[in-house]
C-alpha cells in the first residue's frame, strides 16, 4: 500500500492526480466541488454526465452510484456521501471547467478535452412541470466528506468552485487519495 496523497485546494483553483483502480478519493468540503475523471490508459474515454444519469436512472447521484464514461464503462463509484439527506449533488451544470482544465493541463489533457463535471455539494432544484433548474444556497453547515472509488486507472481533477449562492462564499477543499 502506498502512502496517502493529500492536498488542500484553494478557492477557485483546481488539482489533478492519477489513481489506480481500487484506490479511493476522499473529498472534504462545504462549498461546491467540481470533479472529472478520464481513463489513464485512454484519456479520450472520460466522464460523461448524460451516460451517468442514464445508467443510474436518476439525475442526482448518491452513495452506491457510479460515474460512467463516454464509452459506457464505470469509472468511479460514490461509496460514501456525507451530504446524503441534506441536499443533492448536481450533474447538470458546467461547474468550474476553467480550473479543471488548468489542473488537467499538467497531465497533457487539452482544454477542449475537459469533460463537464459532477458538481458535489451543488444542490439544484428542478421543476418537474417546466424543467426549470434553479441553483440553491443549500450547503452543509460544516465540512462533509464524500469518498469515491476508482473502478479503472484514472486521471482525476477536482476544483474548489466559488459558490456565489453559498453561505460564506468560496472555501478550500481537502482531498486524499489512498488505497
Amino acid at each position: 500500500m502506498t502512502a496517502p496523497r493529500e492536498a488542500r485546494i484553494a478557492p477557485g483553483a483546481g488539482w489533478a492526480t492519477t489513481m489506480a483502480a481500487g484506490e479511493t478519493l476522499s473529498v472534504t468540503a462545504r462549498s461546491i466541488v467540481s470533479l472529472v475523471c478520464l481513463s489513464a490508459a485512454n484519456p479520450r474515454e472520460r466522464f460523461d454526465q448524460a451516460r451517468t444519469k442514464v445508467y443510474n436512472m436518476k439525475i442526482w447521484l448518491a452513495a452506491g452510484d457510479a460515474l460512467f464514461s463516454k464509452l459506457n464503462n464505470p469509472m468511479m463509484t460514490l461509496v460514501e456521501d456525507g451530504f446524503d439527506g441534506a441536499a443533492r449533488h448536481d450533474a447538470q451544470y458546467p461547474g468550474c471547467r476553467e480550473a479543471l482544465a488548468a489542473a488537467l493541463a499538467g497531465h497533457g489533457i487539452p482544454e477542449a478535452e475537459t469533460p463537464q463535471p459532477l458538481n458535489l455539494l451543488h444542490h439544484v432544484e428542478i421543476d418537474t412541470a417546466t424543467g426549470l433548474m434553479t441553483p440553491t444556497p443549500r450547503r452543509p453547515a460544516a465540512p462533509v466528506t464524500m469518498v469515491l472509488r476508482a473502478e479503472m486507472d484514472l486521471i482525476v481533477a477536482v476544483a474548489a468552485c466559488p459558490g456565489p449562492l453559498a453561505p460564506g462564499g468560496a472555501e478550500p477543499v481537502w482531498v486524499t487519495v489512498s488505497g
